[in-house]
C-alpha cells in the first residue's frame, strides 16, 4: 500500500505538488521507501547477496555523481570559478578506485557543491530533482556498506532502523491524508483514486493476515516445524518495546507453511527459528487491508 500511494502521487504530480507542504514531505517520504527497500534486501540476502547488490547501488552513484561533477565543473571554469572546478573535479578512475568510504564522500562534496549552485546549473543539465537523486543514491550506497558483522546486534540494529522507517512513513501517510482534504471539492477524482489506494478493507474475522512459507536455502525444499515468533514493536527509541500481548508464536506445517489471521497494524520484529538451522529476525509491517507474504530461506548451522 505504501509503494502504492507512492506511485500513484507521482503519477498525478501535476496535482499532488499544489498541496500545502507536500514538496516538503514527499521526497523524504520516497527515500524512507528506497531505504526500507534496501535494508529488507540486506535481511534476506546472503553475503553474496549483500555484495550484488552494493556492487549495483555503486554502479548507480559513481554514473549519477561524476554526470553532475562534469556539469559542475563546465559550469565552473566558464565563470572563471577555478576553487569549484577544482573541488568538484574527479575522474572515472578516481571514483571507480576510491573505497567504499571514500566513495560516499566524494560523491558528498560533489552534491553539496552542486546544490549550492543549482540554480546557475540549470543551464548545465542540473535540474533539482537530479540532485535529488543523487542524494537518495548517496543514502542507498551507504546504507549497503557492509560493516563488521556482530550477529545478533547488526540484525538488531538493523530491525531497530527498519522500525523508524516504517514509523515516519506512517506519519508521513496521516499527513497526505490530510492534506489531500484540500482538493477533495476541486480534484474529485484525483482525491477518490487516493482513497482507493489508501482506503480501509474490512478484513473480517476470517481473512488471513500472513502466509509464510520457510525453505532450505541450499535444497529449497520446504521445512516442517520452523517456529515464527512475531513481536510488535512500539517504534520509539533504540530498543522497540513489546507491547503486552502482541507477541505471537506459530509453527509451520508439512508443506513449511503456515496462516495468521488478525495481526494488529504496525512493524513485528520476526524470529524465525528451528533446530539445525541459523536463526533469522527480520521486520515485517502489516498495513491495513494488507496481506503479508514471506517467505524465508534458511540456511543450515
Amino acid at each position: 500500500m505504501m509503494i502504492g500511494t507512492r506511485d500513484y502521487l507521482i503519477k498525478n504530480s501535476e496535482i499532488a505538488k499544489t498541496l500545502p507542504a507536500f514538496g516538503e514531505l514527499f521526497p523524504g517520504f520516497n527515500a524512507n521507501i528506497n531505504q526500507i527497500q534496501v535494508q529488507r534486501e540486506l535481511q534476506e540476502i546472503d553475503k553474496s547477496g549483500i555484495t550484488d547488490t552494493k556492487s549495483m547501488l555503486r554502479f548507480d552513484l559513481t554514473s549519477q555523481a561524476l554526470d553532475v561533477s562534469r556539469k559542475t565543473e563546465v559550469y565552473a571554469r566558464m565563470n572563471n570559478n577555478a576553487i569549484l572546478a577544482k573541488e568538484v573535479h574527479y575522474s572515472e578512475t578516481d571514483l571507480n578506485k576510491s573505497a567504499d568510504s571514500k566513495l560516499k564522500d566524494k560523491a558528498l562534496v560533489i552534491y553539496d557543491k552542486a546544490n549550492a549552485n543549482v540554480a546557475a546549473l540549470a543551464v548545465y543539465g542540473i535540474r533539482p530533482e537530479m540532485l535529488t537523486a543523487l542524494k537518495n543514491s548517496i543514502d542507498l550506497f551507504n546504507a549497503s556498506i557492509p560493516t563488521t558483522r556482530t550477529g545478533k546486534t547488526e540484525t538488531k540494529q538493523v530491525t531497530n532502523q527498519l522500525t523508524k522507517l516504517l514509523k515516519a512513513n506512517d506519519e508521513l501517510l496521516t499527513k497526505f491524508d490530510l492534506l489531500v482534504e484540500v482538493v477533495r471539492l476541486t480534484e474529485p477524482v484525483f482525491y477518490s483514486g487516493y482513497k482507493d489506494h489508501r482506503k480501509i478493507i474490512n478484513t473480517g474475522t476470517g481473512s488471513l493476515a500472513m502466509i509464510a512459507k520457510a525453505t532450505d536455502a541450499l535444497t529449497g525444499e520446504a521445512v516442517k516445524g520452523v517456529k515464527f515468533t512475531l513481536i510488535h514493536q512500539n517504534g520509539t527509541g533504540n530498543k522497540p518495546e513489546t507491547k503486552t500481548g502482541e507477541q505471537l508464536v506459530k509453527i509451520t506445517a508439512q508443506k513449511g507453511i503456515l496462516h495468521i489471521k488478525n495481526l494488529t497494524d504496525g512493524p513485528y520484529l520476526t524470529i524465525v527459528s528451528k533446530t539445525g538451522y541459523k536463526e533469522k529476525e527480520l521486520i515485517v509491517n502489516k498495513a491495513t487491508g494488507d496481506r503479508i507474504n514471506l517467505n524465508v530461506q534458511l540456511e543450515r548451522v
